[in-house]
This record gives C-alpha cells, structure tokens and sequence, in this order.
C-alpha cells in the first residue's frame, strides 16, 4: 500500500512535490488531469490560489473543497 508522506508547491503551475512512504519522491502535474475532468469540484482547481492551498491528510493530497487523489494515482502519474 502507497501512501503520501509530504508535499509542497513545485516550480509549474499545477504541480506538487510530493514524497511517498516508500521513500520514492516525485513531481506530479495534474494540468491535464484537471483540464479533463468537467466537474464544478475539480474545475475549481483551475484556480491558481484554490490549487496552492492544497494539504496532506488521510495519507494523500486533498484541497478544502473536498477534492483527492488516490496515492496511487499519483504515484503513476508522477516523474
């Protein structure tokens, strides 16, 4: 089982840093998948300042609004 450990702003505008339980840490660019995904809840992510407030909790990423990615999800994504 995959779980997030850290994660903090990386350099693009839709990316995080993020530091898995098994050591592994990665960029992962979710522009796409944000772009791509046409509900209210994830559009909302198109916004720079609701992106950024993004927080760990529950052994993944997760914004205020509801919205998370399944650590596995992210770790494929992730270079």
């Amino acid at each position: 089982m995959i779980w997030i450990t850290e994660a903090k702003k990386a350099n693009g505008t839709y990316e995080i840093f993020i530091g898995f339980n098994d050591g592994k840490k990665m960029t992962v660019d979710l522009k796409n998948t944000i772009q791509n995904d046409h509900r209210p809840v994830i559009r909302a992510l198109l916004d720079e300042n609701t992106f950024n407030s993004f927080m760990v909790a529950n052994d993944t990423v997760c914004w205020e609004n509801g919205v998370d990615f399944a650590p596995e999800f992210l770790y494929e994504i992730g270079n």
